[in-house]
């Protein structure tokens, strides 16, 4: 993993491909588990311009997830949550986590988010067509 890519950690096999396909057509190097080890050695590694977590699991399971993510760096962790709680919300960024979304997450909210994230780190990537191009649909 590199500065300039995204890591997905989720375990949702349709939202995965679509947001790899979304990153991919962007140029933007993606890559993506849905195993917590294997996102801790990528992080150990290199870690990415931005992680993406959605996992179906208990919230406090992910949000220890991301806690053991921060303690190795400072990069952005975008949290999609499966609902809205303002508790999970505050505990999530006690957590490290830099935002958090509520499901049902749109690839093209996920991809403007990673724009906005790589804008912030001070570099560019490509974009050769809009994002309302990519047929995404709510």
């Amino acid at each position: 993993m590199s500065d300039h890519s995204v890591l997905i950690l989720s375990d949702k096999e349709v939202s995965t491909r679509t947001w790899l396909d979304a990153f991919h057509q962007r140029g933007l190097a993606a890559e993506s588990t849905s195993s917590a080890a294997s996102a801790l050695d990528r992080w150990r590694a290199a870690p990415p311009m931005l992680t993406v977590v959605d996992l179906s699991l208990p919230a406090e399971e992910s949000l220890q997830i991301c806690r053991d993510l921060r303690v190795l760096g400072g990069a952005p962790i975008l949290l999609i949550l499966p609902s809205a709680s303002g508790d999970v919300i505050l505990e999530a960024y006690r957590a490290g986590v830099t935002e958090c979304l509520i499901q049902p997450a749109s690839p093209a909210v996920i991809l403007l988010k990673a724009l906005a994230w790589s804008m912030r780190a001070g570099w560019a990537w490509p974009v050769s067509a809009p994002i309302s191009t990519m047929g995404f649909s709510e």
